[in-house]
């Protein structure tokens, strides 16, 4: 009686080294993972590889969810009287060609000193010092909008009207609708003030670029592109950022809001 309780024993034995033994080389690639009953683990605990035991039928933990960038942000004050249609266009263009988001700044007036009365418009440089310090602690960029006439030095001109200018790379940008309602294409006033539109909408995201350090850019149609002293230049643009702008950006650090 007592041999044949031993064989029983060594036959149970000899059964559990077995199981044991299949229950790893059939999962070879996943050891890590295999549970073994144990004194030390009960049977109604799975161990993980990557945190304590859980009870079998547990769901497994959910990763949290990404977190999304926080969007750049570009402070927008508008400089004396401006229409509020062309604020809001200046926002959009903003916000859906760059991704930035823009929080809109209360209206101030221009800065008298830097009103040049031989011409009787304002000195674009002057307004960029003027409106980097004033750029809001929680704002990546500040960007003024004006609809009066702006200058600055150009090569041998002394005081040469712009519709733009932009620290390149830098903190402020000023923008002028005074010069971008001539010579509009276009049949009747409704197809003209599309072209405004249009024209307003690209000086921004132009003068934002440069902020941003894009250069003149020579691909015909493109934001970027050099208006050589006329506003009819924006009559064959695409509306667009090319390719080799937008990898610009990327490279740059910039194009993660798009």
């Amino acid at each position: 009686m007592i041999g044949n309780i031993f064989r029983t024993l060594a036959q149970a034995s000899a059964a559990a080294v077995f199981l044991a033994s299949h229950a790893c080389s059939t999962g070879g690639h996943e050891q890590g993972r295999i549970a073994v009953a144990t004194d030390a683990t009960p049977p109604a605990a799975v161990r993980q590889d990557d945190g304590p035991p859980r009870k079998v039928g547990d769901e497994a933990p959910s990763s949290p969810p990404p977190v999304a960038p926080a969007k750049r942000t570009l402070a927008l004050m508008p400089l004396g009287a401006v229409p509020e249609e062309d604020v809001a266009l200046a926002v959009e263009a903003i916000e859906q060609i760059y991704g930035w988001k823009v929080d809109l700044m209360e209206s101030r007036d221009l800065l008298a000193s830097s009103y040049y009365e031989p011409r009787k418009r304002y000195r674009a440089e002057k307004l960029l010092a003027w409106l980097g310090g004033r750029k809001p602690a929680d704002a990546d960029m500040i960007m003024g909008l004006t609809a009066v006439d702006i200058s600055t030095t150009k090569g041998k001109h002394k005081d040469w009207g712009i519709c733009g200018l932009a620290d390149m790379g830098g903190p402020a940008s000023v923008v002028s609708t005074f010069r971008i309602g001539r010579k509009l294409p276009g049949e009747g006033k409704s197809e003209k003030r599309e072209s405004y539109r249009k024209r307003l909408r690209e000086l921004v995201a132009h003068e934002f670029g440069h902020q941003l350090g894009l250069e003149h850019c020579p691909n015909k149609g493109c934001i970027m592109e050099d208006a050589q002293g006329t506003v009819t230049t924006f009559n064959h643009s695409t509306g667009e950022i090319c390719a080799d702008c937008w990898r610009k950006l990327e490279e740059a650090g910039w194009g993660s809001n798009r």
